[in-house]
């Protein structure tokens, strides 16, 4: 799993928001994902930033922007603490996997 950086800017008036929400969601595993600001999500994922791209250009216009970035633990900013312990406990948090016998 791999962690991603989403953000986008589409026009005001766009239906297409709540398409964009569905295929954002869609790409997450187990529904890790956080929505950090309006147009900036961050989700964990079984799939590459290709096939997101892929995903998301199908509901959008030509005039819409987004971007798809894989990210790493080592991040920082300033964020409600909430969004911090959700990205913490759910986004980079690893499997935890049985013990060997």
């Amino acid at each position: 799993m791999k962690a991603y950086l989403i953000s986008y800017d589409i026009s005001r008036n766009s239906k297409k928001v709540y398409s964009l929400y569905k295929v954002i969601k869609g790409c997450s595993h187990e529904d890790y994902w956080v929505q950090c600001f309006n147009n900036l999500w961050i989700i964990k994922s079984k799939f590459d930033s290709n096939t997101i791209y892929e995903r998301i250009k199908e509901v959008l216009d030509s005039n819409d922007c987004f971007l798809v970035v894989e990210i790493t633990q080592n991040c920082d900013g300033w964020l409600d603490t909430n969004i911090w312990d959700y990205i913490g406990n759910n986004i980079f948090r690893q499997a935890k996997t049985s013990p060997e016998i």
